[in-house]
């Protein structure tokens, strides 16, 4: 999907509406991004995953070097923290990466942190990507799966755990997939026929076998079938099934399962509530749902205001409810595409993009380091973004 280029007019903070993401008031536009076609990143840096050939922290949206929004298909981002984090970008079925390296996640041969894109070799018709912990995915459209970086847990799927890979190889011993995701130390590829395989860490259940055991080959998740799509949080995993309900299993300590417990599950299990859902994000340890309606849920983590439930005090020390089930969120009715990070949230409108949650390194881009428990508006209409990726574990955010 593109859309045409246009402007992007102004960086604004607003408080939101008690039902959706509505404007009540918006400060003075600023040039700064005016007429800007790349891709935009914004939060931690230290990296150089905002992918600018810096190492800063950026407070606001900044240009990913010559990257340009109309070429790119896709972003993922990964990372077990800000200390790890990496991006990769899918331009024209190629990849591009950037970042965080001592293990061979950016792919390209060596072990060097990238402040600017680089080419991942051996990559051609890719159609989707997946960047985990320190570990990375790849599709092509021949449905198979080509993976890199680290492989402490066999999270490479190469039947070999402890050595990792600087260039992607072929995980071998599935039939064709069509989807992958990446935790923070497990892989995920959801097959054309409807099932799910999983391979890497299992000590929190994470790949659904009914073992805690780690296993260096993709492996069968128990029971699930006619799966749509799948999504991997940092320890836990969601699967949307074609009657439009999910299944989670994994690691629950926050209530990331969504089945009204905090006990890690080492099969799927039921997500409390939900049905006619379209589409599914996992967050490291929350989640967002987007119903065939337009309305959103959310459950897991909610110690930064991730599920933005405006009747609860404000400011950092204020204790919040995890929430163990879905809770409505009609501040995000509407929303047309979201991402869930390490403890804060973004989602794009048909023009906007806002964020929230946690901020302690520039990652809502409202030019603040101040978390916010309701949402910031921060680019406005003009802005062309078609999506927006979040670092799995990291404090970076990203729109394309």
């Amino acid at each position: 999907m593109t859309r045409h280029r246009r402007t992007l007019a102004t960086l604004a903070v607003v408080a939101t509406a008690a039902v959706v993401l509505t404007p009540v008031a918006a400060a003075s536009p600023t040039a700064a991004n005016e007429g800007n076609p790349t891709v935009l990143s914004w939060g931690a840096g230290r990296t150089g995953q905002l992918g600018n050939g810096t190492l800063a922290d950026s407070l606001s949206p900044s240009s990913v070097t010559s990257l340009f929004r109309g070429d790119v298909d896709q972003v993922s981002a990964g990372g077990t923290s800000s200390a790890d984090s990496f991006a990769l970008a899918r331009t024209d079925k190629t990849v591009k990466s950037w970042g965080h390296n001592s293990s061979g996640q950016l792919g390209n041969g060596g072990n060097a942190n990238q402040t600017v894109p680089t080419t991942v070799p051996r990559l051609t018709n890719i159609k989707d990507i997946a960047a985990g912990g320190r570990h990375a995915l790849a599709l092509d459209t021949s449905g198979q799966v080509y993976s890199w970086g680290d492989n402490a847990y066999g999270q490479l799927g190469n039947n070999r755990t402890g050595d990792s890979r600087t260039v992607p190889d072929r995980v071998q011993g599935m039939p064709k997939v069509k989807q992958i995701s990446a935790g923070c130390d497990f892989s995920l590829a959801l097959l054309e026929n409807g099932r799910v395989y999983a391979w890497g860490r299992g000590i929190h259940g994470q790949l659904g076998n009914g073992s805690r055991a780690t296993s260096s080959v993709p492996r069968l998740v128990s029971g699930l079938e006619d799966v749509v799509e799948i999504d991997a949080g940092c320890h836990h995993a969601l699967a949307l099934t074609a009657d439009d309900t999910v299944k989670s299993w994994g690691y629950n300590l926050y209530g990331q399962l969504g089945n009204s417990s905090t006990k890690s599950a080492t099969v799927p299990v039921d997500v409390d509530w939900l049905e006619g859902v379209s589409d599914i994000e996992a967050g490291a340890h929350h989640n967002y749902a987007m119903t065939s309606d337009s309305h959103v849920w959310g459950w897991g983590n909610n110690q930064y205001g991730q599920l933005l439930e405006g009747d609860e005090a404000f400011g950092d020390n204020v204790s919040r409810t995890n929430r163990t089930a879905p809770v409505e969120i009609p501040r995000l009715e509407g929303v047309q595409h979201l991402a869930a990070g390490a403890r804060h949230g973004v989602a794009v409108t048909a023009d906007d993009v806002f964020t929230w949650g946690h901020n302690g390194e520039g990652q809502l881009g409202n030019g603040t380091t101040v978390s916010r428990y309701d949402s910031v508006r921060i680019l406005t209409e003009g802005s062309a973004i078609k999506d927006v990726a979040v670092s799995l574990g990291g404090n970076t955010t990203y729109a394309y």
